[in-house]
């Protein structure tokens, strides 16, 4: 068993902050100045104040002293509060840069937001300041790095208008595959296979099916399965896995900035195939009457599926399955050049009625609060596996943003991805058909953020 670290407390932090500022400002001929600026820093969640917080291990002990050194050294205060509960933020957010409010000045926002607010013309393109926020690798203690999905993502027509501290998969929802160890033992692989099959690139659909196949068991000879490869909830999570596995979107985005349907194209297609052909073949448990919104976990952690694919916030009720499990990415579709997974870290935007001068305070002031305390992130994840390689492995390509894809759809209000998801457990007619069928419903929700 692994040594359990307190480390995820700063991780969980740094997911959803949200930076503001109340400005006095001070000329100053070399860079820019923060003396006399009083930062406050807006959230839905998890108030930070130098004066008052009580670090939980060594790590919130280094970042603490270092929060209470930049403003000492700089001549400015900065703190973090409630706005509100997560229900009113958005409302509250979008009231206060329609007003013109600057008691805030960045906000952490759900990406659907931000894109929201960019849409209406309430963002400042921070690429303009002289601050730049591009630096991609992390050193404690000295400068933190910045996601480059999520700057890519809010780049229009050269101008980056979020961005978001870290490297990126800090938001416990990309999409995983855990297995049950024993049961794949008990299939007649060696317990560790799909971290090999992953490392060596061979772990694909092909190699997926061969053991669903293999795991979906009659283990007592009386006509009905009792192991069964994975449990075909939550849909949209399984789907999602091949999907992007696949190399997929539900929505892309094209270089104009025009949103466009990819439900239609073939790495969608395919994908919604091959989880059709997992249900029709009776390898992923149907849902039973009257079931608990979470019975496919339940199912998994009580060792009656040799897998499941949900989001990486599932690890931390692991830890006291009595089983032996592992973490890959999904597995490869056919059209895939590599493994990827959907991802959603939130975004840190600034209203665009500040002027250049305070972007530049703003910007700066953010940089400083959050440069990483510690380069061991590794050490905020161990608590949570029985093996070293789910860090080392699959949670590094987490870190990669060659692996990372975004949940566009997430960017459109309204869009029917649940919908269609849970629409594949009783449709029975093709993939192409029920994307016709939904095509209406998506062009809807689509056409708002063309105009």
């Amino acid at each position: 068993m692994l040594k359990k670290t307190g480390r995820i407390g700063v991780i969980l932090f740094t997911v959803f902050v949200a930076a503001s500022v109340l400005f006095v400002f001070a000329g100053c001929k070399k860079g820019v100045s923060l003396k006399g600026a009083q930062v406050v820093i807006a959230d839905f969640s998890n108030a930070y104040d130098v004066d008052t917080w009580v670090p939980r291990n060594e790590d919130e002990e280094i970042q603490l002293e270092w929060r209470k050194k930049i403003q000492a050294d700089n001549g400015f205060k900065m703190k973090k509060v409630e706005l509100s509960g997560y229900d009113d933020y958005f409302q509250i957010v979008t009231t206060n840069i329609i007003s013109g409010n600057k008691d805030y000045s960045v906000y952490i926002l759900e990406p659907g937001w931000a894109m929201t607010l960019y849409k209406q013309g309430l963002l400042y393109p921070i690429s303009d300041s002289s601050v730049k926020l591009t630096n991609r690798v992390p050193v404690a203690g000295q400068k933190q790095a910045y996601n480059k999905l999520i700057e890519d993502l809010f780049t229009f027509n050269g101008k980056s208008y979020g961005f978001y501290p870290g490297t990126g998969g800090d938001a416990w929802h990309g999409n995983f595959l855990f297995w049950n160890k024993r049961l794949l033992k008990e299939a007649g692989y060696d317990p560790d296979l799909l971290y090999d099959l992953q490392k060596a690139g061979t772990w694909t659909w092909d190699k997926f099916y061969e053991i669903a196949r293999a795991t979906t068991r009659d283990i007592n000879n009386d006509g009905i399965i009792d192991i069964y490869a994975l449990p075909c909830d939550d849909p949209r999570e399984v789907l999602n896995g091949f999907v992007f596995g696949n190399g997929g979107n539900f929505v892309i985005i094209n270089a104009q900035g025009k949103f466009e349907s990819a439900m239609n194209r073939p790495e969608f297609i395919d994908a919604v195939q091959f989880y059709q052909k997992l249900l029709e073949e009776g390898l992923m448990k149907p849902r039973p009457a009257n079931a608990a919104w979470d019975w496919d976990f339940t199912e998994f952690f009580d060792g009656r599926t040799a897998m499941i694919i949900c989001p990486e916030w599932r690890k931390g009720q692991m830890p006291e399955m009595k089983d032996d499990y592992g973490f890959v990415f999904p597995p490869k579709g056919p059209r895939a050049t590599d493994y990827r997974m959907a991802n959603d870290d939130m975004v840190y935007a600034v209203p665009a009625f500040f002027s250049p001068a305070e972007v530049d305070v703003i910007l700066k002031a953010v940089d400083l609060w959050e440069v990483p305390s510690t380069d061991d992130w590794k050490g905020g994840h161990y608590w949570a596996f029985r093996d070293r390689r789910a860090v080392d492995e699959s949670m590094a390509m987490v870190k990669d943003a060659r692996y990372n894809a975004f949940k566009n759809y997430l960017l459109v209000p309204g869009f029917p991805q649940n919908d269609f998801c849970y629409a594949l457990f009783d449709f029975k007619g093709t993939a192409a058909q029920l994307i016709e069928q939904y095509a209406p419903r998506v062009n809807a929700a689509l056409e708002p953020m063309n105009r």
